[in-house]
C-alpha cells in the first residue's frame, strides 16, 4: 500500500515515518530521517545567502530534489536548465544568481554541506516557483514559469489514475531527471506518494534488468527511443516479473512496439502526451485504445480550423485556451488522434529540439556565412545540416574533405546540444536554395541530401562521455553503411580496417593524439559486428599523446581491441 499522498508544499512540514526508504542509492535506502536532514542542510544554507534564484546543477536525482525543496523552503526560486552542457549554463548565467551542484563553478556543493535540522513549515504552493526551460524558435531558451501548485496538481491527478495499482512499487528509470517528465514522475510523484525512487538512470537494458531484479516491484519510466531498442537487445518477458507498469513519454512509441510489449508482456506502455509548457494533457495505451488518446481529467480539448490542437488545462496558471503546435483530429468519443507539428521544432529521440536554435547557434561559428537544418525524409530521426562555408573555410573543405569540416562543427555544437540531436548528414552548398519567393525552401534544402554521394561512412553517435584522456561513445551501426557492400553477400559484416579507420576519424575531434600513424599493436577481433548493431567505443590516449588505445564492446560480448601508434612529431 502507498504511505498516503501528501503534496510536496506540505510533506516536510508533516513528515513521513523516520525509516520510510525515499530512495534506493546503489546497494542501500536512503531513509526519510535522512533525506529530510539533508534538505534541512541545504535550505539553512541557501537561506543565510542573498542570492534568490539558484540554478539546480544536480546530476544525482537525491541531491537534485533535496536542493529543489530546499530552495523552496528558503524563500528562493528554482531555476532548472534543459541540459547540463556548459555553453547552456553560460547561455542561462542572467536567469540565476548562483549554482548548487557539484559542478566546478557551484556555490554550493551538496557533498560539502552537513545534514542538519530545519524549520519547515507549510509552502504556499502557489507562490513557490520553479523556473523550467525548453528550447525556443528564436534560438534561446523559452523560461516556462511554474508553481508548485501546478506541479502538485498533476502529481495528485497521476496518483489518482494509477497510485492503488502501483502501490510502493520503487520507479526505475531510462530518462534523466531535469526535464518535467522526469522530475515529474521519476520524484515529485514517487516522493508526494511516499513512493521510492531509484537513483540510477538504467539507459543500459541489462543495468534495467539489473536494477528490477534489485527491486522486485517496480515502475519503469522510459521514453520512446529506449522502448523501441528494447526487444533488440533483452527478451521482454524478463521485465515481467518486476514491471507493474511501465511509462513512456517525449514523443509517440512505435505501434510496432507497442504491440510488441503487448503481446509479449500482456500489456502496451503507458503513454504520456504533454510538454514543458502545458504539463500532462492524455494518455494511451494502443493495445486497448488504438493510436488516440485520453484527456486527463478536467482537461478541455479543441481543435481550430487550422486542425491545431486547443487546451484548456487545470495544470495552467491561467485557465484560457492555448492553441499548440500540433494537428489533431477529435473523435467522437471525446478522444484525440495526433496528426503531426505544425512548426519547426522537432523529437529525436524522444528529445525536443528547435531546428531555428541550432541553425543559428552554427551561423556564430566563425568559418559559417550560413545554415538551414532539415529532417531527412525516410530516415527515422535524423537531421541533415546545409552548411554555407565563409572562403577560408571553403578553402580547408578542398583540404581537408567534408568530414573533417563536420566533425569541427558537430564538436562545437555539443556545447549546447547532446549528441543524439546532432545532424548526421552534412552538405556544404555555396548558397542555401531558396523558394521563388525568395524564402528558405525546407524541400529544396532536403533535396540536397538525395543521391550517391550520402553514402554511409560513419556510425551513427547516440551518447558520449568524457573524463580526462578517455571518450566512451555508444554507437549504432548504419545498416546503410557503405562498407557492408561485397563484405559479404549475404552475411555483411564490418570490416575490421574500418573500425581502425572509426576509431582514428572519432578521436581526432576528441583527444589530442600526436603524430602520424605508424601502426597498430594487440589487435584482437573476437566476435563479429553486425548492421543496426548498437556497440560502446572506447578509446584511451596515454600520456604521451602518441598511443590510442580502442575497444569496441556491446552489452553481452566484446569485439575488438587494439592499440594504434602515433610518431611523436
Amino acid at each position: 500500500m502507498s504511505a498516503g499522498f501528501l503534496p510536496l508544499s506540505q510533506l516536510l512540514a508533516r513528515g513521513r515515518p523516520a525509516e520510510l526508504a525515499v530512495c534506493r542509492d546503489g546497494g542501500r535506502d536512503v531513509a526519510w530521517h535522512e533525506f529530510a536532514a539533508r534538505t534541512g542542510g541545504i535550505a539553512r544554507a541557501i537561506a543565510n545567502r542573498s542570492q534568490r534564484r539558484w540554478l539546480l546543477h544536480c546530476e544525482h536525482p537525491l541531491d537534485f530534489i533535496a536542493a529543489l525543496l530546499a530552495v523552496l523552503h528558503a524563500g528562493a526560486r528554482a531555476v532548472v536548465p534543459p541540459s547540463f552542457q556548459p555553453g547552456v549554463i553560460d547561455q542561462l548565467r542572467l536567469a540565476y544568481d548562483a549554482i548548487i551542484g557539484e559542478a566546478p563553478q557551484a556555490t554550493l556543493k551538496p557533498s560539502q554541506i552537513a545534514p542538519a535540522p530545519f524549520a519547515f513549515a507549510a509552502l504556499d504552493a502557489s507562490q513557490s516557483w520553479i523556473d523550467l526551460y525548453t528550447s525556443g524558435s528564436s534560438g534561446e531558451p523559452k523560461r516556462v514559469e511554474k508553481s508548485l501548485a501546478q506541479l502538485e496538481t498533476e502529481a495528485q491527478a497521476l496518483e489518482s489514475a494509477w497510485g492503488e495499482a502501483l502501490g510502493r512499487a520503487t520507479v526505475v528509470a531510462t530518462i534523466p531527471h531535469h526535464h518535467i517528465y522526469g522530475m515529474l514522475f521519476r520524484l515529485i510523484w514517487p516522493l508526494a506518494a511516499g513512493r521510492p525512487f531509484d537513483a540510477a538512470i538504467c539507459t543500459h537494458p541489462p543495468a534495467l534488468l539489473e536494477h528490477l531484479a534489485r527491486t522486485g516491484d517496480a515502475v519503469v519510466v522510459s521514453s520512446p527511443a529506449h522502448l523501441a531498442r528494447l526487444p533488440e537487445w533483452i527478451e521482454l518477458e524478463a521485465l515481467k516479473p518486476a514491471a507493474r507498469c511501465i511509462f513512456s513519454s517525449g514523443g509517440p512509441l512505435p505501434a510496432a512496439t507497442a504491440q510488441e510489449f503487448a503481446r509479449r508482456l500482456g500489456a502496451a506502455p503507458t503513454e504520456i502526451y504533454g510538454s514543458t509548457e502545458t504539463g500532462g494533457i492524455a494518455w494511451r495505451r494502443q493495445d486497448s485504445g488504438g493510436a488516440a488518446w485520453t484527456p486527463f481529467p478536467g482537461m478541455e480539448i479543441a481543435v481550430d480550423a487550422e486542425q491545431a490542437l486547443r487546451l484548456r488545462s487545470p495544470y495552467l496558471a491561467q485557465r484560457e485556451w492555448m492553441t499548440l503546435d500540433d494537428a489533431a483530429e477529435l473523435t467522437a468519443d471525446g478522444r484525440f488522434v495526433l496528426k503531426g507539428r505544425l512548426d519547426r521544432v522537432v523529437k529525436l529521440e524522444g528529445k525536443r529540439l528547435s531546428l531555428p536554435e541550432m541553425e543559428e547557434r552554427l551561423r556564430r561559428h566563425p568559418w559559417v556565412l550560413d545554415a538551414g537544418i532539415v529532417p531527412l525524409a525516410g530516415r527515422k530521426e535524423m537531421l541533415g545540416a546545409a552548411v554555407v562555408l565563409q572562403p577560408a573555410a571553403r578553402q580547408r573543405l578542398q583540404e581537408q574533405g567534408r568530414q573533417r569540416i563536420a566533425d569541427e562543427l558537430r564538436q562545437f555544437l555539443l556545447s549546447w546540444f547532446e549528441p543524439v540531436l546532432l545532424p548526421r548528414h552534412w552538405r556544404f552548398p555555396e548558397r542555401l536554395p531558396v523558394s521563388d519567393r525568395g524564402k528558405p525552401s525546407a524541400a529544396a534544402l532536403a533535396a540536397l541530401f538525395n543521391g550517391n554521394h550520402d553514402a554511409r561512412l560513419l556510425p551513427d553517435i547516440l551518447a558520449e562521455r568524457r573524463e580526462a584522456n578517455r571518450v566512451e561513445l555508444d554507437l549504432r551501426v548504419p545498416a546503410d553503411l557503405v562498407h557492408f557492400a561485397g563484405h559479404f553477400p549475404g552475411c555483411p559484416i564490418l570490416p575490421g580496417v574500418v573500425q581502425l579507420d572509426w576509431a582514428v576519424r572519432l578521436a581526432a575531434p576528441r583527444l589530442p593524439w600526436r603524430g602520424d600513424f605508424s601502426g597498430a599493436e594487440n589487435l584482437r577481433f573476437q566476435s563479429l559486428i553486425l548492421p543496426a548493431a548498437r556497440i560502446t567505443l572506447t578509446l584511451t590516449l596515454d600520456a604521451t599523446g602518441t598511443r590510442l588505445g580502442f575497444a569496441y564492446a556491446s552489452p553481452e560480448k566484446k569485439h575488438s581491441s587494439g592499440t594504434l601508434v602515433f610518431s611523436a612529431p
